[in-house]
């Protein structure tokens, strides 16, 4: 009976409840950011930040930056102690204008915090995903010494051929 149990669970997912029709992804995904602990606005947060100009207006936008949100807390950030002054004033418009855009009190509370360098939201490509630097050569790639008959061989090879392709490029230009 156990092992019955265990083959009908793929990768979390009981297969004996499925009831066999088609439903849209839009259906399904409420269901699982709930099971992940997450609520649908998540989506909307991207959309806010992308609308952020639009959403507090030219006068709040040029002082306030978006850095993100932890749980109900907005986190804001100034480009100084002088902007920071004039935003702690603004919070509840700030408070207003957000959870508007939201359509719900998503928001309880706004943290101010100082720039220092950091990137803001509004800035932040979120539609291309960062590219990641080629591996570092191995030290001792293709030193090891197998049959030249075995898969495992012709896998090792393959993979010395992946950094020396690299290398040869690199030679050439």
């Amino acid at each position: 009976m156990e092992e019955r149990k265990y083959r009908r669970r793929f990768a979390g997912f009981d297969l004996s409840r499925r009831s066999g029709r088609v439903s849209s992804l839009g259906d399904g995904l409420a269901g699982w950011l709930s099971a992940h602990g997450m609520k649908m606005q998540h989506q909307l947060l991207g959309e806010l930040w992308k609308n952020w100009d639009i959403v507090m207006g030219p006068d709040l936008a040029s002082l306030a930056r978006p850095l993100g949100h932890r749980g109900g807390i907005l986190l804001i950030g100034g480009d100084d102690s002088c902007a920071m002054q004039e935003l702690s004033y603004a919070v509840p418009e700030i408070l207003e204008r957000v959870n508007a855009f939201m359509d719900e009190e998503y928001f309880q509370k706004v943290e101010l915090h100082l720039l220092m360098g950091r990137t803001s939201l509004q800035s932040v490509d979120i539609t291309q995903a960062p590219s990641l630097p080629p591996p570092l050569r191995p030290p001792k790639l293709g030193k090891l010494k197998l049959p030249p008959d075995s898969p495992l061989a012709a896998c090792y090879e393959a993979y010395v051929r992946l950094f020396d392709g690299d290398r040869k490029k690199g030679q050439d230009e």
